[in-house]
């Protein structure tokens, strides 16, 4: 761009495919197009380190981070739940490769200490990133991974302030495939912004979500998946997006653009086209509407989340009370009575009752529509 950058921002990442082909083959030239790109690895690159104990496990050989290199990445989150799937061995293993093939990761350190934002600059304009994660990823005193408090994100927003044209904030929330954030993530990303952030690049449901613009601000709620295995661990949805979203100087976010994506059989992403893409742009268009209007309350928001959120707690505990043994039945039954759990349970009681009133949104085409 003459007077400015293109940050292209994409979903979440695992490197596996069937047949151990290259997964950007079918996308190289959309990712190529910009001056920044940005991902979210959902794996290790790591064949050591001890697996953790959890029903889903991911990792991959540190070799297929050419694949990587080959698309452009500058920058990749590692702030996300499964970071320590290979304990801090992997963890270290997967900075190192990263690290060492000249891109910037995200979230994450190799040191007791939480990493500080990183700025990068392109045809003088500096962006600045930070990363983080829900949950509570303790692997070991000798690693640290940023986790989603609030107080420390506007701490490093404010770090940042003065030092940089733009401040993107990756966040890997919310509840997975749900095409919907909460109504407390739109708070949360309304007041980031509030506090300087241009850009909020949201990950983890596995589904695309709203796209807001704020204040100025831009907010990706969730990117859905850029290359992943849609058959793992609940039938994913298929359908994913890529970002562009020009930034100029002094904090100007331009144009943004919405490129729509189907990932096949071979968990590699391909370009939607025709009504598949027409399709995925008017579902996106429509999600996003809602929650500019404030349509998704809480009680909406439940409705949407029970059936799906019980379901894949229920399956990881059968797991963990199959491996670990019954003391896991009482961690069990100390969930259920947790208020979110309450909340669902409502939730699946109006959906009973008025099933018609708050259908869980899916994609046509999808498996379970995340």
């Amino acid at each position: 761009m003459e007077n400015g950058i293109r940050l292209i921002a994409a979903g979440d990442i695992w490197l596996r495919t069937e047949g151990n082909r290259d997964p950007f083959a079918e996308v190289r030239h959309l990712l190529g197009d910009k001056d920044i790109l940005f991902g979210n690895l959902e794996t290790t690159l790591s064949e050591t380190g001890e697996p953790a104990e959890k029903h889903h496990v991911i990792s991959i050989s540190p070799d297929a981070a050419r694949y990587l290199v080959d698309a452009g990445f500058d920058v990749l989150s590692v702030a996300n739940n499964h970071s320590g799937d290979r304990g801090a061995e992997g963890f270290r293993n997967t900075l190192d490769s990263l690290e060492s093939r000249g891109i910037l990761p995200l979230g994450g350190s190799a040191t007791e200490s939480r990493q500080e934002p990183v700025i990068l600059e392109r045809n003088g304009i500096r962006v600045g990133f930070a990363g983080y994660t829900i949950g509570k990823l303790v692997l070991s005193r000798e690693v640290s991974i940023n986790r989603l408090v609030e107080e420390e994100i506007i701490g490093d927003i404010a770090s940042l302030a003065g030092r940089c044209d733009h401040i993107a904030v990756s966040l890997h929330w919310g509840a997975e495939m749900v095409y919907y954030p909460s109504p407390d993530q739109v708070d949360l990303a309304h007041r980031l912004i509030d506090a300087g952030a241009t850009l909020i690049l949201g990950h983890h449901p596995h589904t695309m979500q709203a796209i807001e613009r704020y204040h100025g601000g831009l907010i990706a709620y969730s990117l859905g998946m850029l290359q992943f295995e849609h058959r793992w661990p609940h039938n994913l949805s298929r359908e994913a997006i890529v970002l562009a979203v020009d930034l100029e100087k002094n904090g100007v976010v331009g144009e943004c653009r919405v490129t729509p994506l189907l990932v096949d059989d071979n968990f590699i992403p391909h370009i939607a086209t025709g009504f598949e893409g027409e399709n995925i742009k008017n579902f996106l268009a429509e999600i996003s509407r809602e929650v500019a209007e404030g349509e998704i309350t809480e009680r909406r928001w439940f409705e949407e989340v029970a059936p799906v959120y019980m379901r894949m707690n229920i399956e990881s505990y059968r797991y963990r009370i199959r491996h670990n043994g019954p003391l896991t039945i009482l961690e069990m039954m100390v969930w259920f009575f947790t208020p979110f759990c309450f909340k669902c349970f409502a939730g699946l009681a109006r959906r009973a009752l008025r099933p018609d009133s708050a259908p869980q949104r899916r994609m046509p085409g999808s498996g379970t529509g995340n």
